[in-house]
């Protein structure tokens, strides 16, 4: 027999306090057994191209539920080589995506979208670094769209975005794509019955929950087992807050049960459970395993749908279990569904592991933590406001170790989708976070604190930050002494609620109970050593990529790598470190590798990242006592100080970034850029990607050129933008700034034929813009560089020279009369207007026009062979008086003096692009050099 749920299974058992009001009422014995049928894993199904594709199950149908809650888009017709996938639709609170999952045993399978009753303008996939422009082939009718998923990527989704981008927070819907992995057999547990029918299998070590909790439901009613808190003593009673007395005894209201359809329910009023609420069967199947730790081992979830206050775990040994851990496991098919939290502030994770070790969660269920109707005051759910409520998230491990999560699915999070706090030797494998809302605090992954965190493969749909850590809690904001609480319930004041404070501080301490810690030990310990890797996240607002050391309360961070991170559609910032609110944390070591950050809706920086001083930290005896601060070293609990000392290491390797931003590093001893890419585009020079320093002892700041060599990033800057305009009356309304060369030749009517007005005359000048922005002093040389393609006559000899003339202008003053030229509609009739002269032009030594000839007129050129000489220009004046003159940009005019020439040089589109010219490289694109 197994030993019913209430035996002493364990004789050392945790010596922290934990809480008992769910385990009062979990009754030691199980009743009769109910049995319950199941939807079984469908097979594999054979696909196209040698590819196999599995069809998920679908969600919450089983267990005698026939219906899924999952609505089929109605947008897109989803195929995986060749086999269909269901896309459904996730628009609770707005509708941003679509979402088709699925898995197959291949990273780059073909994927075709339909989109019936959509014409399609226009397609992005992201992340965009790996799915650039003709990666996807859309249909003759503009219905159907197909593209490969990138091996380059290492990623098992994509997002795809028809008739917008990821500067559309709000989507249309848009349409995730998600490839698991096939399932691992050895993960799924042997799920023979009990031949009792109890749900216990003694001989498999496993415990059925759909069974057990049917039976344990039959013999154990929550309408019986339910009660409200009883009136307790408060734990503030006796003290003075914000100058209002807490009388001596005073105790909390007595509780009651209340409609679950109650909006705004406060402690100790409890909504009445529902009777398929499985929370307490929840409970007694743990303590069951716990009071057989040699026969059982795995909790399983078979498919259908689980309505509870959440998976809790708390204060469980795996290690003492059969084989060493506790391994719980979820059909494809499962939903394991939140109910509204029982009241404002309860605290009912979707997934919480709390002080609770050697754990391994496997399967893909889906965790649904009902974060919109929680949050929905307005019809169903609770205020949700800091100091009102607890914190709590979609999963949440904290005060533990060892535990490990396979292919975990966590959607409508109530606020952070994952996150740790005081965990130790933590891994994620291919977790999801379905939560594409702007609830409040919906970071990605947060792991607030910790040490030996990994995880490798994360994909979050969410609200806020893709990756953030440092100590940050939203539940100090309840704190019994914060002034959010105390003012909202108007201490200090004729009109105090001193009964409504003392409810909502007994609320507080239940939670504190039950986890045994209080919200200001949630993160207790420095966090060191967090690696998260091959991660895709999209946000809906605000948000950074990376943020570091937001209200670090004075601990430490230590040695965090972040590797194929992949953040769309943040707003706020790229990767934003030391951004604290209170104490610095004492950051030692980051880096960021092999990443791409779309940051074109940016309101801040790309990076920014702020170290210590050398001046002076405090952290106040109260501050340790009362409000979760890193204690002091001695063990005493008095006020200490220590020094804000930089930020030991900054590595940012082959990161990629959509556009060109602001950055700031200061504090840091050691700095290392390398490989840097913006919008596709090696950063080589200093405009590309504006930096400022301060306090940093060591800068390295490099790029690897097309030879293999390291190289120094050079102060200037490549062409943010090119063209050229012809004099022939075919040429002066047209635009050529996407042409892949420039072209020059001198009509004779001023120095650089740009006096022609009428006539048969060919004149061609370029006009080339170049950012100032990488400049933070007036440069004592600047070089402009072009390279030479070739001349257009074959008749003008080899050895016939010419030289380059460059003159500054501006394109708010043009030869049509009007105040606005620029480069992208630039053309004869509208273009710069101005006059040459030999003391307001540079010119290039004279050079030979070569043997390399190119066809006349414009276009592309493309396969045509390139001379490759640099001809190069001094413009130190020029550069020095747009500096001076406080100058974002400069505008070059360039021309010849032969008027019997035709030049060509490589355009920035000749350089760089999959449309690029054939022979030419990204060294080739227009550039200024600058000394400074």
């Amino acid at each position: 027999m197994f030993r019913p749920a209430g035996d002493d299974a364990d004789p050392t058992p945790s010596t922290a306090p934990r809480g008992s009001r769910v385990r009062r009422i979990i009754a030691a014995a199980v009743g009769a057994t109910v049995t319950v049928a199941s939807v079984m894993l469908t097979g594999v199904v054979p696909a196209q191209a040698a590819t196999t594709v599995h069809t998920y199950a679908p969600t919450g149908v089983g267990g005698g539920t026939t219906t899924s809650p999952d609505v089929a888009s109605a947008k897109y017709q989803v195929q995986v080589a060749g086999t269909p996938v269901q896309a459904v639709q996730y628009n609770q609170s707005g509708h941003n995506f679509d979402i088709a999952r699925f898995a197959s045993d291949s990273r780059t399978p073909t994927i075709t979208v339909t989109l019936p009753s959509t014409t399609i303008n226009t397609v992005n996939v992201y992340p965009a670094r790996h799915y650039p422009a003709g990666s996807v082939s859309v249909s003759t009718d503009k219905h159907t769209l197909t593209f490969q998923m990138s091996a380059a990527a290492g990623l098992n989704q994509a997002i795809v975005m028809v008739n917008g981008d990821s500067t559309n927070a709000a989507g249309q819907p848009y349409l995730a794509v998600v490839n698991d992995p096939l399932e691992d057999p050895a993960q799924r547990p042997d799920t023979t019955s009990a031949p009792d029918g109890s749900g216990v299998n003694l001989q498999t070590g496993v415990l059925n929950f759909q069974q057990f909790a049917a039976k344990y439901l039959a013999a154990h009613p929550n309408s019986a087992a339910q009660t409200a808190p009883g009136a307790t003593t408060s734990s503030m009673a006796g003290r003075t807050v914000n100058g209002t007395a807490i009388p001596a005894g005073q105790k909390t209201s007595a509780g009651s049960l209340v409609s679950a359809s109650s909006v705004n329910v406060r402690y100790p009023k409890v909504r009445v459970m529902a009777a398929n609420d499985v929370t307490y069967a929840l409970q007694a199947a743990i303590a069951t395993i716990k009071a057989n730790p040699t026969a059982l081992n795995t909790l399983y979830f078979p498919n259908g749908t689980y309505v509870w206050s959440g998976l809790l775990v708390d204060g469980l040994d795996g290690s003492k279990l059969k084989g060493g851990k506790l391994k719980i496991y979820t059909d494809e098919g499962a939903l394991l569904k939140n109910r509204v939290q029982a009241y404002m502030e309860a605290f009912e994770p979707a997934i919480g592991i709390i002080g609770s070790s050697d754990i391994e969660i496997d399967g893909r269920g889906v965790f649904d933590g009902n974060g919109v109707a929680n949050y929905n005051a307005v019809s169903s759910g609770d205020l949700h406001d800091a100091y009102r409520s607890q914190h709590q998230g979609g999963a949440m491990v904290m005060h533990s170790s060892d535990i490990t999560f396979n292919d975990t699915y966590v959607r409508n999070a109530k606020q952070w989708n994952w996150e740790t706090h005081t965990a130790k030797s933590v891994t994620f494998n291919n977790i999801k976070a379905l939560t594409p809302y702007a609830q409040p605090w919906v970071d990605g992954t947060d792991f607030a604190s910790g040490q030996d965190i990994t995880a490798n493969g994360v994909f979050t749909l969410g609200n806020d930050d893709a990756f953030a850590s440092g100590h940050y809690n939203p539940s100090n904001g309840f704190t019994p002494l914060s002034p959010g609480v105390w003012n909202n319930f108007k201490l200090g004041t004729s009109t105090a609620d001193v009964q409504g404070y003392v409810n909502a501080v007994g609320a507080y301490d239940a939670v504190a109970d039950d986890l045994g810690f209080d919200a200001n030990e949630w993160d207790n310990a420095d966090s060191a050593n967090i690696s998260v890797s091959n991660t895709l996240n999209w946000t809906v607002n605000a948000g950074n990529a990376i943020r570091l050391g937001y209200q670090a309360n004075g601990y430490r961070l230590t040695n965090y790598t972040f590797d194929n991170l992949n953040s769309v559609s943040a707003k706020v910032g790229g990767i934003t470190v030391m951004n604290n609110s209170n104490t610095y944390p004492r950051i030692q070591s980051v880096v960021v590798k092999n990443s791409s950050i779309d940051n074109s809706r940016f309101t801040g920086a790309a990076i920014s990242v702020g170290g210590g001083n050398g001046t002076t930290q405090t952290i106040t005896a109260d501050q340790q006592a009362n409000w979760g601060y890193a204690p002091n070293p001695d063990g005493s609990g008095a006020t200490y100080s220590y020094t804000k000392a930089p930020i030991g290491t900054v590595t940012l390797d082959n990161v990629w970034f959509s556009k060109s931003a602001s950055n700031t590093i200061t504090g840091v001893t050691n700095a290392t850029l390398n490989n840097l890419r913006v919008a596709g585009q090696l950063v080589q020079y200093t405009s590309q990607f504006p930096l400022t320093t301060s306090g940093v002892g060591t800068l390295t700041n490099t790029y690897t050129d097309a030879n293999g060599q390291t190289q120094n990033v050079k102060t200037g800057s490549f062409t943010n933008g090119d063209t050229w305009v012809g004099a022939w009356t075919g040429d002066q309304t047209s635009n050529n700034s996407s042409d892949l060369t420039l072209i020059t030749r001198n009509t004779g009517v001023g120095l650089m034929g740009e006096q022609y007005t009428t006539g048969s005359g060919d004149g061609k000048l370029s006009y080339i813009r170049f950012p100032l922005t990488g400049l933070t002093r007036a440069p004592s040389q600047a070089t402009l560089r072009l390279t030479y393609v070739g001349h257009r006559y074959s008749s003008v000899p080899s050895t016939d020279t010419d030289q380059l003339l460059v003159q500054p202008v501006s394109d708010t003053v043009c030869t049509g009369g009007g105040t606005s030229c620029p480069v992208t509609t630039m053309t004869w009739q509208n273009r710069p207007s101005f006059t040459a002269t030999n003391s307001s032009v540079a010119r290039s030594a004279t050079f030979t026009l070569g043997s390399t000839i190119i066809p006349e007129g414009g276009g592309t050129h493309q396969g045509n062979a390139i001379d490759g000489r640099g001809i190069t220009v001094d413009i130190t004046s020029f550069v020095q008086n747009a500096y001076a003159a406080n100058q974002s940009t400069l505008l070059l005019a360039v021309g010849v003096t032969g008027t019997n020439h035709e030049l060509r040089f490589v355009s920035s589109e000749g350089a760089t692009g999959s449309g690029k010219l054939t022979n030419a490289n990204a060294d080739m694109a227009p550039r200024v050099t600058v000394t400074p």
